[in-house]
């Protein structure tokens, strides 16, 4: 598998900002947390395991993505439509490589926040289950793109705040999250009437066997 570097032009503004932005939810996650007693990364676990149940946990959440991607579904096309709108264009012609720094930015930062910070402190207050139905919420609010929208996040966040308490290992969620923002990036591209992902260079989607 040659997997191309895409376009050698340099990373735009609108890929840079993106991926500040998610980081930045990191860097936040620890300006709360800590003053609480709360260290992020304390149930961090780098090893392959981690890495390994992280990109199986993405199975579930493309499922969702699918049955929900059809024409039946009515509020799946104004949500299309919204990110054909805002979203899609900046990313048009981007290589594979840089839809990565993005979904792995988004994983990293927006795990710390919900749930290495949010849901371990409102746990320590509350107990598991309000902790993990109001970070869920919050998480589903902050990605209210539309009210279906809303709910369908809300659903991934439990189901991340779930892998988090299953596993101890804020990794998993992190990986799951960031690889199927990726999966889900290339997957709304590769089925937008516009080409969206570089014709001319060898992309991820095309050097898959």
């Amino acid at each position: 598998m040659n997997l191309s570097f895409g376009q050698s032009a340099a990373m735009t503004p609108f890929v840079r900002v993106a991926i500040i932005v998610e980081l930045g939810l990191a860097v936040l996650a620890f300006g709360i947390g800590l003053p609480l007693g709360i260290d992020p990364w304390n149930a961090l676990e780098g090893n392959i395991s981690g890495v390994l149940i992280g990109i199986a946990a993405t199975l579930p959440m493309i499922l969702l993505l699918l049955i929900c991607d059809r024409d039946a579904f009515r509020p799946m096309k104004r949500i299309r439509g919204l990110l054909e709108q805002f979203l899609l264009p900046p990313l048009r012609g981007r290589p594979w490589w840089e839809l990565a720094l993005i979904a792995g930015a988004a994983g990293l930062g927006e795990e710390t926040l919900f749930r290495g910070v949010m849901q371990e402190v409102l746990r320590d207050w509350l107990g598991f289950w309000p902790a993990l139905a109001i970070a869920s919420i919050v998480f589903g609010l902050l990605h209210a793109l539309t009210p279906t929208y809303a709910i369908v996040a809300t659903l991934i966040g439990a189901y991340l705040g779930l892998l988090f308490v299953m596993t101890g290992n804020l990794l998993v969620p992190i990986v799951a999250h960031g690889v199927y923002d990726l999966i889900a990036l290339i997957y709304f591209l590769r089925t937008s009437p516009d080409d969206t992902i570089s014709p001319s260079e060898t992309t991820l989607m095309e050097d898959l066997p």
